[in-house]
C-alpha cells in the first residue's frame, strides 16, 4: 500500500505528523486549517475550531458541533456564493488567471461532525450528522442510532496532516468518498465487524477533472488523488480503527450533548431578555 501527496502544503516550521507526540489532551480546542495548493498567493484558509476527543499514536479524533462559527473563504467576484456553486470554468482557471480568494465568516451546517485522522495518510474519515432518518446503515443497535438523526460516513481526501501545538494543517484534494448504497453498507456484521468497500461512491469527480482540464493544476495531481482513493478502498480493512462503528455512537452522544447545551443557553438568554422587561426587576 502506497499513498502519495500530489503537492506540499505551506505550513509553519517545526510541525510534526499526526501520531507523533506530544499529544493533545481530551477537551482541548485546536484549529483545523485547510490550505490550498496556492495558499502563498492569497493566504486565505478555512479554519475550524475542533474539540479533541482522543489523540495518540493511532491518530486523532476531533469534534465540531453544528452551528460552530468558522472562517471560510470566498472567491472574489462571487463573494455571496459558496465556492462550490461557482461555475467550474471560473473556479479552476490557470494560476495566472485564477480568481483571488478572501476570508469570510461561516458556520458549520448540520448537527456536527466527528473527524478521525489516522497518521501519515492523505485522508481523514468523517462521521457527518444531519437531521432526518433513524440511523445509518450500520444499524441503530451497533452504532447508538437515535431517531431523527442521520449519520453519514465520509472520506475526505486531503494532504497528509501536519500539526503544531494548537493547529492541524491539511489541504482539501477535492475528491471524496461516500457510502450511500443502502444494500451495500460500509459496516456489515458476520460474527465480526467487516468493512465493505463495494458500496463506495466517489464524490466531486467533475471538480477533480475540471482542476486538470482547465489548468488549475497539473493533470498528474488529479491522477495521484484518484489513485489515493482507489488505494484506500483496496486496503480498507487496514483502517478498522478509523472506521470503527464506535465513532458513530460517539458522534451521536456529542451531538446530543451539544443540543442540550444549546437548549440550556437559549433558555437562559430568554430568561435574561424577559427579565429586562419585568417591572419587578426595576
Amino acid at each position: 500500500m502506497e499513498f502519495t501527496d500530489p503537492y506540499e502544503i505551506d505550513v509553519p516550521p517545526g510541525t510534526r505528523h499526526v501520531g507523533d507526540g506530544p499529544f493533545w489532551m481530551p477537551g482541548d480546542t485546536v484549529t483545523w486549517s485547510f490550505r490550498r495548493f496556492d495558499f502563498d498567493r492569497d493566504h486565505a484558509e478555512v479554519r475550524r475550531p475542533m474539540h479533541v476527543i482522543e489523540d495518540g499514536p493511532t491518530g486523532a479524533v476531533l469534534w465540531m458541533a453544528g452551528g460552530t462559527e468558522t472562517v471560510d473563504t470566498r472567491i472574489v467576484g462571487w463573494e455571496d456564493s459558496n465556492p462550490h456553486d461557482v461555475p467550474l470554468k471560473e473556479r479552476f482557471r490557470p494560476s495566472a488567471e485564477a480568481p483571488r480568494r478572501i476570508k469570510a465568516p461561516g458556520s458549520w451546517r448540520g448537527l456536527g461532525v466527528l473527524k478521525i485522522v489516522p497518521p501519515r495518510v492523505p485522508f481523514s474519515v468523517w462521521v457527518l450528522l444531519k437531521p432526518g432518518g433513524a440511523g445509518s446503515a450500520a444499524g441503530d443497535a451497533a452504532a447508538g442510532g437515535s431517531a431523527g438523526v442521520r449519520a453519514d460516513w465520509y472520506v475526505n481526501l486531503e494532504a497528509t496532516h501536519r500539526r503544531t501545538g494548537d493547529t492541524l494543517f491539511t489541504s482539501d484534494h477535492i475528491l471524496d468518498i461516500t457510502f450511500p448504497v443502502a444494500s451495500m453498507p460500509l459496516h456489515t456484521t458476520s460474527g465480526r465487524a467487516i468493512l465493505n468497500p463495494n458500496g463506495a461512491v466517489f464524490k466531486d469527480v467533475d471538480e477533480l477533472a475540471a482542476a486538470a482540464n482547465y489548468g488549475a493544476w497539473p493533470r498528474e495531481w488529479s491522477n495521484i488523488i484518484r489513485r489515493n482513493g482507489s488505494e484506500l478502498l483496496d486496503h480498507l480493512g487496514e483502517f478498522t480503527w478509523a472506521f470503527d462503528p464506535k465513532w458513530e455512537k460517539k458522534a451521536r452522544e456529542l451531538a446530543a450533548e451539544s443540543a442540550v447545551s444549546k437548549s440550556s443557553q437559549n433558555q437562559e438568554h430568554q430568561r435574561i431578555r424577559s427579565g429586562c422587561y419585568n417591572k419587578d426587576w426595576i
